[in-house]
């Protein structure tokens, strides 16, 4: 799969959606998404606009409404990045990958497990067809539990 035609792809699938709301295909909705398509890493609203803002005139708002769009579209995922707040990424024609997110550092870690796709593909809903998916999974990382246990460890020395 090449970058064009994932591109592409999601240029038809915005172009339909838009079209199906009424919506205007804008100069910097199409930059934008050009600019989405050309990373192959998870990104923020604010990385995005740092980016486009060296050649183009557009907001923070201008790029955050587009993003939503496009997730709404279904051809971006979202997702929480912890304290940082949302992170978003291309999704058509990829993998499928999974996060955990540590609840005490907030890091995400990214993991692919085939089995979680397969098992969810085989399942039907009804009035409903899967594209994509992405997991999510909360605890803590094994720093953060090395950390905790070396903290009981010293508070149990000092009731000694």
């Amino acid at each position: 799969m090449s970058e064009n035609s994932r591109l592409a792809e999601a240029q038809q699938i915005l172009h339909d959606y838009i079209k199906l709301k009424g919506l205007r295909n804008t100069p910097e909705r199409k930059k934008i998404l050009e600019t989405v398509y050309s990373v192959n890493t998870p990104f923020t609203v604010d990385m995005v606009w740092e980016y486009l803002t060296e050649e183009y005139r557009v907001t923070r708002v201008t790029v955050y409404n587009n993003l939503e769009l496009f997730f709404k579209a279904g051809i971006v995922i979202k997702r929480s990045n912890g304290n940082e707040g949302m992170e978003y990424e291309a999704c058509v024609q990829t993998q499928t990958h999974h996060n955990m997110c540590c609840t005490i550092c907030n890091q995400l870690f990214e993991f692919k497990d085939p089995s979680i796709a397969m098992f969810l593909s085989k399942k039907r809903y009804r009035k409903f067809k899967m594209t994509n998916c992405s997991v999510m999974i909360y605890g803590i990382c094994s720093r953060c539990q090395a950390k905790i246990n070396r903290e009981k460890r010293k508070q149990k020395n000092k009731q000694k």
